[in-house]
């Protein structure tokens, strides 16, 4: 495939400030990837380059994508890989790479024709599967709320349909405010970056209201995101006024566990601590224990974590890795060492939908969306591809 032309623009992502955004003009027509990014990041994630920065670096590579004729996806990230050669995409930035990485698959898929999910499934040879929904219904952390652990989730065990699924959290969601509007008294239906509810109740109490909307298909899930309250020797809980040193870190999240329905826990400890995490993936084995700081969706790091079993799920941010090779490949990997894949947004998001056809064309177990404000977005896209693969 050849390009006709590739333009690069700033444009508003939710959080109302700039990121960036490929467009790729070929014969068949025009196609635009733009790029999210997390307010908490991993250490070890893609360098992201600032935006100004960014737009200056695409409007001089973009001559390489323009001049050269690229036989499919992979070829195109080879071709990334070789403008920076370094592991972390530190010259030209992740979000850089990424946003010619995720324009071009775009293009292939219009090329050949084929929807984004089906040329993917095709070039890296994965199994279509559409995901279960992992919703994001109460936030805190540094998305925004007013408890330490940054994620409180809703999920199925088990699925009819993705849109079944969808429909179950959507009223859940409306009937979780009305509740946290009954025991909170400075509840006013607030939402932070993911559109997740915002609370002053505190986390044992955030976790009883969701044990009530839970019943034998659905759990709960929680982002602890430990590394963002690390501070290299103990857990500093600021809102619940605890200082928990690694062992006692362990022993709360595991009475959690016992206590409450939550059977997805990810990264309850901080992106180093790979022996803590196995720990806990030994002792709650029905359970998903996943990693996303930990790995940032890097097989290297992912392989140190299957060497002494530190998780039995995994995080997958195209963000964190740069291309979407590297994605494909890092979820191949993940599943050939029967870990489940979660796929995921991040805080800062776009109205770009790819999110979507890399859960279901690399067949990933779950995606990882809010269930509110422009996050509907990925969801609603999922929905389309459902209703096109049930009636193929």
């Amino acid at each position: 495939m050849k390009v006709k032309k590739i333009r690069v623009r700033k444009i508003l992502a939710t959080n109302s400030k700039f990121t960036i955004e490929v467009e790729i003009e070929t014969e068949k027509g025009k196609v635009r990837a733009s790029i999210p990014y997390g307010t908490s990041k991993g250490k070890f994630e893609a360098k992201v380059i600032e935006v100004d920065k960014a737009i200056f670096i695409l409007k001089k590579i973009k001559k390489y994508f323009e001049e050269n004729e690229f036989e499919d996806q992979k070829d195109v990230d080879r071709t990334l890989r070789i403008i920076d050669k370094t592991d972390s995409f530190k010259e030209i930035g992740g979000n850089t790479a990424l946003a010619i990485s995720s324009a071009f698959l775009k293009a292939f898929g219009l090329e050949n024709s084929l929807p984004v999910y089906e040329y993917l499934s095709q070039v890296y040879r994965t199994k279509i599967q559409i995901p279960k929904p992992l919703a994001n219904v109460i936030g805190g952390g540094k998305h925004g709320g007013g408890t330490d652990f940054q994620e409180f989730l809703l999920f199925p065990i088990h699925q009819e349909t993705f849109y079944s699924s969808v429909e179950h959290l959507t009223r859940d969601y409306w009937e979780i405010g009305k509740k946290l509007k009954k025991e909170d008294p400075l509840f006013m239906f607030g939402r932070n970056l993911e559109s997740a509810w915002v609370t002053s109740l505190r986390l044992k109490k955030i976790l009883e209201v969701l044990s009530e909307f839970c019943d034998e298909n659905w759990r709960i899930g929680i982002d602890v995101a430990a590394s963002s309250f690390w501070d290299g020797k103990y857990y500093i809980y600021k809102k619940e006024g605890m200082k928990l040193n690694k062992e006692e870190q362990l022993s709360f999240i595991s009475n959690l566990l016992r206590i409450f329905p939550i059977y997805y826990v990810e990264d309850p400890f901080e992106e180093n601590d790979f022996v803590s995490f196995s720990v806990l993936t030994s002792l709650f084995p029905q359970k998903l224990v996943c990693g996303d700081d930990l790995y940032v969706t890097n097989i290297k790091r992912l392989k140190s974590g299957l060497e002494i079993k530190s998780t039995n799920s995994v995080i997958v941010k195209p963000t964190q890795i740069g291309t979407i090779t590297d994605v494909a490949e890092f979820v191949k990997f993940a599943k050939k060492n029967g870990l489940k894949c979660i796929i995921s947004h991040r805080s800062a998001e776009t109205e770009d939908n790819l999110l979507s056809h890399l859960a279901v064309g690399l067949g990933c177990d779950y995606v990882k969306i809010g269930i509110a404000g422009e996050r509907v977005i990925k969801h609603n896209e999922l929905i389309r591809i459902e209703e096109e693969i049930q009636a193929k």
